[in-house]
């Protein structure tokens, strides 16, 4: 691969890179050499992963070759990381001798973190791509992923699989796992450098070896490690894993995420129904003990280490927790009860758990866990699920102690308690959101009408990120196309950030088509306010834009709802009114399902219509937020264009998300540069519109539309939230134009974005065939040219299906003439479409006009027929005091055969008499296109732009004229690529 020396580093990447992806490596490498931390921005579609991989790795092995031979393999720091991080002044010097010491020695890596699974799986692809092959690579999966024990990985419940496996494995029972150290060493793992989940479990299964403790074996061998960023962030992960951040580079991919995700790790909640539970369970195998004498032995004949006197201490515990819980007095009217964050301190001591016991209930609780887990019964109900709600509970919120520890949770947490709602009840139970099942004799105990849950939650996301910088980590960078605006993502993080990068996009401005539409066919308002979504009116209107718009988008169009209720709403209303129906013949409709299952199979299932030849694409409807707005390609025709139907804000009465916005009210300062409540409240829906937009545009020679359908968008301040590179295409449209002139421009977009294998400037005529034609065996060729051909008013271009009509501006119908093959069809025009011009060339005989002795096959030849408007004809006639071609007119359109008599036109030297005829030739929506695009070009100097826009306007053959006479707006210094680009026009014609 070709190599591109990089801020000193030399750096192979698979192409030639853009310039932004050279700034985007610049800056990556700049990070990693000074040892700092960078929040990096660059759009969906630019290849920031693959920069992103070939840059650090670049840097890993320059690293590596710096070394002296003896540490090579281990790839060891040259000189110690900086201990900046550390309070040495608490430290005797021995330990902080061997602090030092310890981190010289650590073992430089990589890791690699994104959200989900599925968008690691496409950075493995990327990195299998590129020369960097051969850097040992490894991922970190669930059980759930990679578990293959025939009985273990059928459980349903994560809980109940990891207490089987840990102790299995404990008691050396798990084939699968005693073979783990031996197969760690085989060729087919080591010969296999980058492995991801698929390559793990396969390779376990061949090998017979558990892929999940494989998987750990190999990370200290590996140099980058891949892992979903809840196992960083998370300390109880962290140590699950055994992860040891120590000399370590960090990357956060997909980190718009990042701050939602450090809240959640450092919150928690516990519900009356969970107290209930465990105190049944701990009384359960109390009175199994009690039974068998004063002691209770596990499957493998163990004693259990716990006693009677433990368990019922235990139980005295629980039952002070549920008493404290039900004391708590509940504002009905408020929706809840607000504490400080230290209240959940005061709670829990007066069932007297507090710092200096906290290990001792962990242990016990952890214990008698394992013991329910794994004990055998004749029930299918598994049971321990409140006790390990409780146990997940406490670990959060005593994951540390100290005074600055508390004080920091008064500062960054609150204490909300609310009222329980009753759970899903079931045949045999009661059903829970985590997966267990209550059993039956608890279903009246977890359903009591006083139950309550009480959350601790965390509103600083620096709380979390403290943790990474305190672990001894060289650098950490932050990247995804959707960060913008930093300042405010940076402070709430709490990074000290040295680094920062906002990229443009790659694409061509030509290539993306945008627009606000406040208003659908019907003229009804588009609005999803909360107020607004229940109004029968707006459902119907936003039904019938989709319906509209449809039918001239080729291949997929994504549909993004901000909530599911209003998915569901708007599929309801539309398949009771007919609109399903009618859409549905156009494009199949997909809609997202919740199930992970069945989320596979329809996007397979959407992904096949696309390609299918004889569909005419498909729709996707889907949630912003969901599964489909993030970590999935739409790449080409997959995603011709998105439409928003709103902005998805968070629920504004929901207690966290006021809590959340007091919090940032109260500590914004002008130091910290936190931005407000109502700020961060508009950026949140902000930040996952541009998430859903990112689906469309995947790479550089991509295209596509993208519909933002709420009139809320016309807002300056909601727009400046979108993404970067979006904006100078909102600027463009000054004022929001009518629906019909969308349709019209955007039809005009994909008409010229969807020619094949020529410039976007370069049309070509489309071949019309009536019904009545007889057409020879031999196809139409057109050598070195791309034909459209035309039958019975529908037309195909790539494998996508077009009809005639959809293509032409607003209003205008085509008239079919059935009765005779010479006839052309006319159309109509109605008010404000006077500019159509439709052109075609069929073979004809000699229609009478000749005798039949003079004329002969030699001298027949093709007429070129032109529909032009009937003003411009007679205005023509006048200028010349006679009719210069014979017509045939037909209502509001004249019918000229004009034999390339339009080529020999010229065009008024006076300016404005020029301007007048341009007027008077083009329709509203092209001289609207023209003036715009004349004043950008003059303002800007950006030629191409200009050019595409001016060759759109004039592209009809018989305005060519025109479009040659423009040269006298043409800057000096761009006149010669303007008769470079006339001139290949001209010829292709």
């Amino acid at each position: 691969m070709p190599e591109y020396i990089i801020n000193g580093i030399p750096v192979n990447f698979p192409f030639e890179p853009y310039e932004l992806q050279k700034n985007y490596m610049a800056k990556v490498i700049e990070c990693l050499q000074d040892k700092r931390n960078g929040v990096l921005e660059s759009p969906t579609g630019t290849g920031k992963t693959l920069s992103l991989l070939c840059s650090s790795m670049a840097w890993l092995l320059h690293m590596k070759s710096k070394q002296p031979k003896h540490r090579t393999d281990t790839m060891d720091t040259l000189d110690p990381p900086e201990l900046s991080n550390v309070k040495h002044a608490a430290l005797d010097p021995k330990q902080s001798v061997a602090l030092e010491e310890k981190r010289m020695n650590a073992k430089m890596k990589i890791i690699y973190a994104s959200r989900t699974h599925s968008q690691l799986s496409q950075a493995m692809q990327e990195l299998k791509n590129t020369s960097y092959l051969f850097v040992r690579s490894i991922i970190l999966g669930s059980r759930d992923q990679l578990c293959i024990h025939p009985d273990i990985s059928k459980q349903e419940n994560n809980v109940i699989k990891t207490t089987l496996c840990r102790e299995s494995v404990k008691a050396r029972n798990c084939a699968f796992y005693n073979r783990v150290e031996t197969a760690k060493d085989r060729a087919d793992v080591t010969t296999m450098p980058v492995m991801d989940i698929e390559d793990l479990v396969t390779v376990g299964r061949k090998l017979k070896a558990c892929p999940y403790y494989l998987s750990k074996e190999l990370v200290e061998q590996a140099d980058v490690i891949f892992m979903p960023y809840n196992y960083l962030l998370d300390p109880k992960a962290r140590k699950s894993n055994g992860l040891s951040l120590q000399n370590s580079v960090i990357i956060l991919d997909e980190a718009h995420n990042v701050e939602k995700m450090c809240e959640e790790v450092g919150s928690t909640q516990l519900r009356s129904s969970d107290i209930a539970l465990a105190i049944e369970d701990t009384s359960s195998v109390i009175k199994t003990m009690m039974d068998s004498g004063g002691s209770c032995t596990t499957d493998s004949d163990k004693q259990l280490e716990l006693t009677l006197d433990d368990l019922v201490l235990l139980k005295e515990i629980l039952l002070k927790v549920e008493n404290a819980v039900d004391d708590i007095k509940i504002m009905f009217s408020q929706g809840g009860s607000t504490h400080p964050g230290t209240y959940i301190f005061d709670l829990l001591e007066k069932a007297n758990i507090k710092f200096g016991n906290i290990n001792v209930v962990l242990q016990v609780i952890n214990s008698l866990i394992t013991h329910i887990t794994t004990e055998k019964t004749n029930s299918f109900v598994r049971r321990g699920a409140g006790l390990q709600s409780m146990l997940d509970f406490l670990e959060v919120v005593f994951s540390s102690s100290g005074p600055e520890y508390r004080q920091s949770i008064e500062k960054c947490f609150k204490v909300h308690i609310e009222t329980e709602e009753p759970r899903q009840s079931t045949k045999g139970g009661v059903k829970r959101a985590d997966g267990w099942t209550a059993t039956k004799q608890n279903v009246k105990t977890t359903l009591k009408t006083n139950s309550k849950v009480i959350n601790f939650w965390c509103f600083n996301p620096g709380f979390g990120m403290r943790q990474l910088l305190d672990s001894g980590t060289r650098s950490i960078i932050l990247t995804s196309g959707t960060l913008a605006p930093l300042k405010p993502f940076i402070s709430e993080l709490s990074l000290p950030v040295a680094v920062s990068l906002e990229n443009p996009h790659i694409i061509n401005r030509s290539q993306v088509y945008v627009k606000v539409i406040s208003h659908g066919p019907d003229r009804i308002e588009l609005n999803s306010s909360f107020k607004n979504r229940s109004n029968p009116e707006y459902i119907s209107s936003l039904g019938r834009t989709a319906l509209s718009l449809c039918p001239i988008i080729p291949g997929g169009l994504l549909i993004f709802f901000p909530s599911y209720p209003l998915l569901n709403k708007c599929s309801e209303e539309w398949q009771a009114s007919g609109i399903w129906a009618q859409i549905n013949r156009i494009k199949q409709i997909f809609i997202e399902p919740r199930g992970k299952e069945l989320f596979t199979k329809t996007m397979s299932e959407y992904y096949a219509k696309v390609r299918d030849p004889k569909s005419r694409g498909a729709i996707f409807m889907a949630v912003c937020r969901g599964k489909v707005s993030e970590g999935l390609d739409f790449a080409d025709a997959n995603g011709r264009a998105v439409m928003i139907t709103g902005l998805p804000f968070p629920p504004m009465m929901d207690a966290r998300i006021v809590l959340k916005k007091q919090y940032l009210d109260t500590n914004r300062t002008r130091d910290n540069e936190l931005i407000s409540g109502n700020d961060w409240y508009s950026l949140e829906a902000s930040r996952a519109v541009n998430q859903a937009i990112g689906r469309v545009i995947r790479h550089k020679a991509d295209f596509g539309a993208i519909l933002l359908c709420d009139s809320r968008f016309q807002n300056t301040r909601q727009q400046s939230q979108l993404s970067a590179w979006i904006h100078s295409h909102l600027r463009e449209s000054r004022g929001v134009p009518n629906f019909g002139t969308v349709v019209g421009e955007m039809s005009r977009f994909f008409r010229n974005m969807t020619t094949a294998n020529i410039p976007a400037m370069v049309r070509d005529v489309c071949v019309i065939k009536d019904k009545g034609d007889k057409v020879g065996k031999k196809p139409l060729e057109r050598p070195k040219r791309y034909t459209t051909v035309i039958k019975g008013g529908e037309i195909a271009t790539h494998a996508e299906k077009f009809r005639l009509s959809e293509y032409l501006p607003d209003g205008i119908k085509i008239n079919r003439h059935p009765k005779s093959t010479q006839s052309l069809p006319i159309s109509e025009p109605e008010a404000g479409s006077s500019g159509l011009v439709t052109m075609y060339k069929r073979e004809r005989k000699d229609d009478g006009l000749a005798s039949s002795s003079v004329a002969s096959e030699a001298t027949r030849k093709k007429r070129k027929i032109v529909i032009v408007p009937q003003s411009l004809v007679k205005r023509e006639a006048t200028e010349s005091e006679e009719m210069p071609l014979p017509v045939k007119q037909e209502q509001n359109l004249v019918v000229v055969d004009n034999s390339d008599a339009h080529m020999m036109r010229v065009a008024p030297q006076n300016r404005v008499d020029f301007l007048r005829e341009i007027k008077c030739s083009l329709d509203a929506g092209n001289y609207k296109l023209f003036l715009q695009s004349l004043a950008v070009y003059n303002k800007d100097s950006v030629f191409p732009l200009f050019m595409a826009q001016m060759c759109s306007c004039f592209e009809a053959p018989h305005l060519q004229y025109l479009l040659k006479a423009m040269r006298r707006f043409i800057k000096s210094e761009h006149t010669l690529e303007f008769d470079r680009i006339l001139e290949k026009l001209m010829s292709n014609n």
